[in-house]
């Protein structure tokens, strides 16, 4: 028998009756087809219930599973019944027999974006980036020794997790969602009923980055990492080594027009890069070549820009870009990422005030 979450359900037909929806969905037929139009992933996967509604999508953790699925039966979609209703994060669970899992190596293609140049400075990672790689670790290494854990070790295993959650919403490369797609498995293979929750968490982390990067937190944050003044003070340094030209051109070379949806709609963006499964040091690039660019194209505009006659320039001017503002981010605005000179991965907020 086969199992996957539908959600994104308040975003889809049955927004204005979800409440009704999900009273009398248990048990009903549902039925799952591809979505190739899809705006923000082309590998995205819809939910259709029994009048026909488009009601919403496999989870992006449960995405390889499904492709398993269609492909192995050989099917154009895959007809069930709704599981289980969850009423508290507006989710359900898909059910169907399969008699077979095809293969599906080729889901989240990575050889274009390996492929791609970058010649460009890159931004240094950040404290808290550090911090989620020893949690990933920590996480791995503690689960190894679960079955001999007190209470204490219970409680301690949890709060790490919750924290990596919070956390790993920032990071919107495809090692991330492999990640926490492989620890959801592994915590569910356990068979530990404490263990419940924390999945549930996991996959939960998923959904509200994706919410996130139209209008929240990640979206602030991603728009911030752009226009941080430490971070422009910091690129203007590089201004003579590298040529901002070339860098610009290498970003328009970019996989899937990214620089130009940047350039367009920074929500799009955002969003894009969540579900796009780009590696982690190559997002990096992209990112640093955007805030090289912008930095440096906002420097010459103020020094093309015609001064008053006896009024000097000032020497130490404010470049802090208003690209988004947001007034209920929870990120500090005093920290901000340097830059590296060799090599650079995904950045987390510098802070975060819990």
């Amino acid at each position: 028998m086969f199992r996957i979450h539908i959600v994104a359900l308040p975003y889809c037909e049955v927004s204005e009756c979800l409440g009704e929806f999900l009273a009398e969905a248990m048990g009903r037929a549902m039925t799952l087809r591809p979505d190739p139009a899809n705006e923000f992933d082309a590998n995205a996967v819809s939910a259709y219930d029994w009048q026909g509604r488009h009601v919403g999508y496999v989870a992006s953790y449960d995405q390889k599973e499904a492709w398993q699925a269609l492909r192995g039966s050989g099917r154009q979609s895959l007809r069930g019944r709704v599981a289980e209703v969850n009423s508290v994060h507006n989710c359900l669970l898909f059910e169907c027999g399969v008699e077979t899992l095809g293969e599906v190596e080729d889901l989240y293609p990575a050889t274009s974006y390996l492929e791609w140049t970058y010649t460009g400075p890159r931004l240094k990672p950040t404290q808290e980036m550090v911090a989620l790689d020893y949690m990933m670790d920590e996480i791995s290494e503690r689960l190894d020794e679960y079955e001999g854990w007190s209470d204490e070790e219970w409680e301690n295993f949890s709060t790490l997790t919750i924290r990596f959650c919070t956390l790993s919403r920032y990071d919107l490369s495809g090692e991330m969602s492999d990640f926490r797609r492989r620890l959801c498995l592994r915590l569910m293979e356990t068979d530990e009923e404490r263990f419940y929750e924390l999945t549930e968490e996991l996959r939960m982390a998923f959904g509200r980055a994706g919410r996130e990067s139209q209008g929240g937190e990640v979206l602030s944050y991603w728009m911030r990492l752009i226009s941080e003044p430490k971070t422009i003070k910091a690129l203007l340094v590089c201004r003579q080594k590298y040529d901002v030209d070339e860098v610009k051109r290498e970003l328009e070379a970019f996989p899937e027009s990214m620089y130009e949806e940047w350039l367009e709609n920074k929500e799009d963006f955002v969003t894009k890069l969540l579900y796009m499964h780009i590696p982690r040091e190559v997002l990096w690039q992209l990112v640093s070549g955007i805030a090289f660019v912008e930095a440096v194209s906002a420097r010459r505009e103020m020094e093309s820009a015609p001064v008053a006659e006896g009024v000097r320039a000032p020497q130490n001017v404010n470049l802090h870009l208003e690209l988004f503002s947001n007034k209920d981010t929870n990120i500090d605005k005093n920290y901000g990422p340097n830059i590296e000179q060799h090599g650079g991965t995904l950045s987390l907020p510098n802070k975060i005030i819990e």
